[in-house]
Formats: structure tokens, sequence, C-alpha cells
């Protein structure tokens, strides 16, 4: 299929067309005719390099280019598309021997582990390591082994970072996504992403039922230069790649997570895996979510996405309109990237969108309201049940304060995150 882009708000600029088609994991005869004809049209290429190093795209745009082997690249674009690749390739070899490092002593401390987004794609889904750029390591290990994980990882060197406050660390640990841990060694500073829910929001996860269990038993080996680890099933991967951006990022985010969408299908699809994927979806209720991560896939990469499968994950009705209306699928709004700034309500909008039962929006919305007890004694750092039932009173206020923040700030300035 030529590198044109189908369905679309807008027709791209010639150099976004471009960046697009570079992402594609299929680079094939036909798509590298399309590059030919769009370079021929004339390139933006300080825009071209700027958006895809933006978009953690600038060594997979490196390879596109190299492979079209035609005079029409000018060399030094291609010259610091190279020294980024390779620049790129360093960093994952020793982030990949850095895992090793980090997971060997939490097998030997009876911790599992399941390494997430680039430091599984980038061995397993990309042609070679070095396509995928990484800013920190995810790894997920099972909610009550956080605090020995805290211990083994202090014990290498690293510490909590300072963007969360030590009050609010037992929260994190307890019912929020997670614990963010850093290391600095020879000048270099390595970011340990810890989580204990794929679902990083804590009131989302009365809505989207992710099983841990299910994730756990269906995980599949990882060779990290010897030491073994786990990653998720394809499936799983593919779910986790579709929530990430919705639930975090409310879809201002990177582009180079559409293109992990796009060679994860294309390396795993098959009638089998669409029909494990439905099934799990159902199981998970993530289907409007899973949708839209396709959709945007399909739409901006051309990433094969079987008709059958998105009629059947499709919302319908007004839930289809507010999500168009909310996170917009067009090349302008994707390469904004983090760029775009979403207010706190607006994203909270698109999760009750996205929420596949209308009863579970409205648990999620009472946990918002009306958290449990021991939720709001670590929230707030109480002590007895006669505090924290005092603050089951006060806490609908500060949420009212944190919704008014939210008209006009970010999530994760608002408080209601």
């Amino acid at each position: 299929m030529p590198c044109r882009v189908r369905a679309m708000d807008r027709r791209p600029e010639t150099t976004d067309r471009l960046l697009l088609c570079c992402a594609r994991s299929r680079f094939e005869d036909e798509a590298k005719a399309g590059a030919r004809e769009l370079v021929g049209e004339g390139i933006d290429w300080e825009r071209l390099l700027d958006l895809a190093r933006k978009h953690g795209l600038l060594p997979l745009l490196y390879a596109r280019l190299r492979d079209l082997d035609g005079e029409q690249i000018p060399e030094a674009v291609l010259a610091r598309a190279e020294s980024a690749y390779y620049v790129n390739l360093r960093r994952n070899v020793l982030l990949q021997h850095e895992l090793g490092q980090i997971v060997g002593p939490l097998h030997e401390e009876g911790v599992e582990v399941i390494v997430l987004k680039g430091g599984a794609l980038a061995w397993t889904v990309y042609a070679s390591p070095g396509l995928r750029p990484m800013v920190d390591l995810d790894l997920l290990v099972r909610p009550e082994q956080m605090e020995r994980v805290g211990l083994v990882v202090e014990a290498s060197g690293f510490h909590r970072s300072a963007s969360l406050p030590a009050h609010m660390v037992p929260f994190q640990e307890r019912f929020g996504g997670g614990v963010m841990w850093i290391r600095e060694r020879n000048g270099k500073m390595t970011g340990l992403d810890v989580q204990h829910d794929l679902v990083g929001v804590d009131w989302c996860r009365r809505a989207f039922s992710i099983e841990a269990g299910a994730l756990w038993e269906a995980a599949r080996p990882l060779d990290l230069g010897g030491v073994l680890a786990r990653q998720l099933s394809a499936v799983d991967a593919l779910i986790h790649l579709c929530l990430h951006p919705a639930l975090h990022h409310g879809y201002a985010f990177s582009f180079i997570g559409y293109a992990d969408i796009d060679g994860l299908i294309c390396q795993a699809g098959s009638d089998l895996f669409w029909t494990r994927l439905l099934e799990r979806v159902r199981r998970f209720r993530v289907k409007a979510t899973v949708y839209w991560g396709l959709m945007a896939a399909h739409d901006l990469l051309a990433t094969p996405v079987p008709a059958e499968v998105l009629a059947e994950l499709a919302p319908q009705g007004v839930r289809l309109h507010l999500l168009r209306r909310l996170a917009p699928l067009n090349e302008e709004v994707a390469l904004q990237g983090s760029g775009r700034q979403l207010t706190g309500v607006r994203q909270v909008l698109l999760y009750a969108v996205l929420v596949d039962r209308l009863q579970d929006a409205w648990r999620m919305l009472w946990s918002i309201l009306s958290p449990d007890l021991e939720w709001l004694a670590v929230r707030y750092a109480l002590e007895g049940k006669g505090q924290a039932r005092l603050y089951r009173l006060v806490h609908p206020f500060r949420v009212a304060r944190a919704f008014l923040r939210g008209l006009y700030r970010p999530l994760v300035q608002s408080s209601l995150e």
C-alpha cells in the first residue's frame, strides 16, 4: 500500500507524510516507492529531523532513509540520523546490561519481574535494538513484592525520584501506579519505573478489569543477555500499548507508541492472534481503549487490522462521537505529541468515554468521590479509622477543588490524579 494516509481530517505536509511513511514497520517496495515520491516533492529536512527526534523515531528514520539508496537524501541529514541510531544502539545495549544487573538480584530475592515497553520491544519487535529509543526501564512486579523490590534496588545504588514526595511513597506503593527509581553512575542516569499494575490511575481500576494473575500466567520468557526475565504475551503487550497512552497521556504522547503497535501487529498478526485478542479484550473490559489504539495505527500507519476486529470493538453512537472529539485521530494532532496540553477535566471525561460499561463509569466516579477508609488513611497519612472517617467528609470538597483546577490545568497539576 502506498504511503498515503486515509480518512484523515486534514492533508499533512509532505515532510510529515514522509515521517509517517518511515515509521511503518513494513517498509517494502511499495512503501519505498511512496517515500521516494515524497522526497521528490521536496522535504523540509530540519523539520523532519526535529519531528523524528521529538517522537523517538530518529533511529528508525535513519534505517528507512538508508534503505532508499537514492541521491536525493542530503549526506548531512543521513549522517545526523545515523549518529542518533548508533548512539541509541550503544545506550540500549548498556540499558539491557543494567536491566540484567537489576533483574538478577531481584530473582535471588524471589521477586518475579515482567519487562514492559521498550525494554522488551527493542529486542523482540524491532529489527535492531538500536531502532527503539528508551527513556527509562519499566518493570511490572506483584503488588505484595513492592517493598522487597525497593530494598533490592536501593541496595543496587538507586534512590527514589525526587519528584515523588516522601509522604506519597506508601500511597504509590499501595495504590498508585508504582515508584520511579534513579541511579547515577559514571555521569549517566538510569531511570527505573517499578509498577505493580498496568492501570496506573488507581480510580480507573474498577472500570478496566486488567487481571494481574492472567498477565503473569500468559507471560513469555525474555533473555536479557543471559539473565532470564519475562515479557507480556503478544496479546497482553498490545493491550498495554493501547491502554498506556490513553490513561497516562490522554493520547498526547510520542508517536513511537503507534510504531510499537504497528510493529507488534505486523510481527504477531494472525487469525489466532486476533481471536485471542478479542477474547482478552472482552475479559479485561477494554474494548473501546484497544479499538482507539488500533484505529490510530490503522489510519496513521496503515497497520493491517482486520475490519471485522475493528467492527467488533467499536463503541457506538454518542460514545464514538465523544471519543472522536476528545482524542481526534489526525496527523496534526498526533505529531503534536506530548506538546499538546490536555486539561484534567478533559482527560477524566476521556476515561469515562473509554469505559466499556456504564455501571463501571459510575463505579469510577464513586471511587473518586468516596474512596474506602484504607485509601484515605494512606493518601492523607492519617492515624486511625476516626481520622479516615472525618476525611471521608472532607475528601469530596478536595475533589471539587481539584475539579475546578482541572478546568484549566493538566491532570497531574490539578490534583485530580
